[in-house]
């Protein structure tokens, strides 16, 4: 069964669209049901959604529409869950370095939340090996690479009222250290971190020999291969 979320060459998928007008009606209908379930706490409902929607969930999505980006394991550290839950979605692939809309991981929430110490121990994110100066410098030119690839080609007007570019901080979490990021008309972004830059691979499926990859710095981007797939 394809899935728009397929993982290409090993690296987790990210959900990046924001605007529930450009989703496909299944793909709004499962994230609500996730979102809803993980709201209330219901974990048995929230496992089972992403048992049975796998074709159109991924763990570390937010609710379709949703402007707070709280994920199944930022309301799992708000409930104060159980730690077995916890597990459970980590296990599943949630990310303890994703951020909110008010950056904060989901170990800041339950922080906030006073949650159990042990579900604070196994939230905590792990350490990062690049500073935070260089992390934004990274996510700021990145940004401007995806820019330049999409823009007037797939939306109109501001691309940050539709899509949410996958944070650099996350990918230290990432098995391989890399993160695929389809886009509608099937244009995609391959992205890995190698050591303290960024090897980022993208293309258009429907446009033969658009294939690009850049080495992505802080100061900047290199195109350093062209022409395939």
């Amino acid at each position: 069964m394809t899935s728009y979320f397929d993982i290409v060459d090993g690296a987790r998928p990210w959900q990046s669209v924001l605007d529930p007008s450009v989703m496909s009606d299944d793909l709004v209908r499962a994230g609500h049901q996730l979102a809803d379930a993980a709201k209330v706490g219901d974990w048995p409902t929230v496992m089972s959604v992403l048992d049975n929607q796998s074709k159109w969930l991924v763990i570390n999505q937010w609710r379709p529409g949703g402007t707070a980006w709280f994920t199944a394991l930022h309301q799992a550290a708000w409930h104060g869950a159980p730690v077995d839950v916890a597990r459970d979605l980590l296990d599943r692939g949630a990310l303890r370095s994703l951020r909110d809309a008010k950056g904060r991981t989901a170990y800041d929430v339950a922080v906030e939340h006073a949650s159990s110490p042990g579900l604070q121990r196994l939230l905590s994110p792990p350490r990062s090996r690049s500073s935070s100066r260089q992390i934004e410098a990274l996510d700021a030119r990145l940004a401007e690479l995806i820019d330049g690839r999409i823009a007037g080609r797939l939306f109109e007007g501001d691309l940050r009222t539709v899509l949410r570019y996958p944070p650099v901080e996350i990918l230290h979490e990432l098995p391989g250290q890399r993160v695929w990021f389809p886009l509608p008309g099937k244009y995609g972004f391959h992205i890995e971190l190698q050591n303290g830059s960024l090897e980022v691979k993208s293309w258009c499926g429907l446009v033969e020999g658009s294939g690009q990859t850049h080495l992505v710095t802080p100061d900047g981007s290199v195109l350093v291969d062209q022409g395939f797939v």
